[in-house]
């Protein structure tokens, strides 16, 4: 996080809360926070490789990212005050953070983030929905790696992924669930394509109504 000129808000039982664009205006902040998130990610899956080669816990970190305006500054009273941030777009990055429990994925960002980083970085779009506390639902997308930095296994995967998510927003369940069905045999530990699978399973029996808006709705902060 220091390395990208991120904030280190503080450490909050096992989360590290961080921001960008504060105190000193930082204009590619969304992309600094993205690229900062990647490293990290590839730092926990070389510890986590030496864990298990100790015979010790796996361990994985989620990480949830969202852009927009919030309250900066000193906050509390003459006996105890923080510099620290406030505000929803605060609220919404926890809320993805738990989010990835109900997709299996590591880092995802919202779509207001992807609209300042998209020339920046790979992703693939995960699905819209609305977490818990929020009425307005959002698209949400998996944070992969630097542009074009994907390797060759993991960007045949996300062109798979997209056609398949494309069956599922038409209500095609079944085309979905073979495209889906599809990625987890070309990358069988792939979580995002096996929760899909299940989804779209349960679809085939018990299709959606008539007028559902297509969001996923979260019933708990992951």
């Amino acid at each position: 996080i220091v390395e990208y000129e991120g904030t280190v808000d503080k450490f909050e039982g096992d989360a590290i809360i961080a921001f960008w664009g504060a105190p000193s205006i930082q204009e590619d902040h969304a992309l600094q926070a993205c690229y900062a998130s990647i490293d990290m990610q590839k730092s926990i899956k070389i510890i986590d490789a030496r864990f298990v080669a100790e015979g010790r816990p796996k361990i994985a970190v989620r990480m949830g990212l969202n852009t927009g305006l919030m309250v900066v500054g000193n906050m509390g009273s003459a006996q105890r005050m923080d510099y620290t941030i406030m505000g929803d777009s605060v609220n919404l990055a926890s809320r993805l953070e738990g989010a990835n429990k109900a997709y299996g994925s590591d880092i995802m960002i919202s779509e207001m983030t992807y609209d300042k980083v998209r020339d920046g970085v790979d992703v693939r779009e995960l699905d819209a929905l609305r977490v818990v506390g929020k009425n307005e639902p959002i698209k949400v997308f998996e944070l992969l790696e630097r542009k074009g930095e994907s390797s060759e296994p993991l960007a045949n995967l996300t062109a798979a992924f997209e056609l398949a998510l494309e069956h599922y927003k038409q209500r095609d369940y079944a085309k979905a669930l073979a495209g889906f069905t599809a990625c987890v045999e070309m990358m069988p530990e792939d979580r995002p394509s096996q929760v899909y699978c299940k989804r779209c399973a349960v679809y085939l029996e018990n299709p959606p109504a008539d007028d559902w808006d297509g969001v996923f709705n979260l019933t708990e902060k992951g």
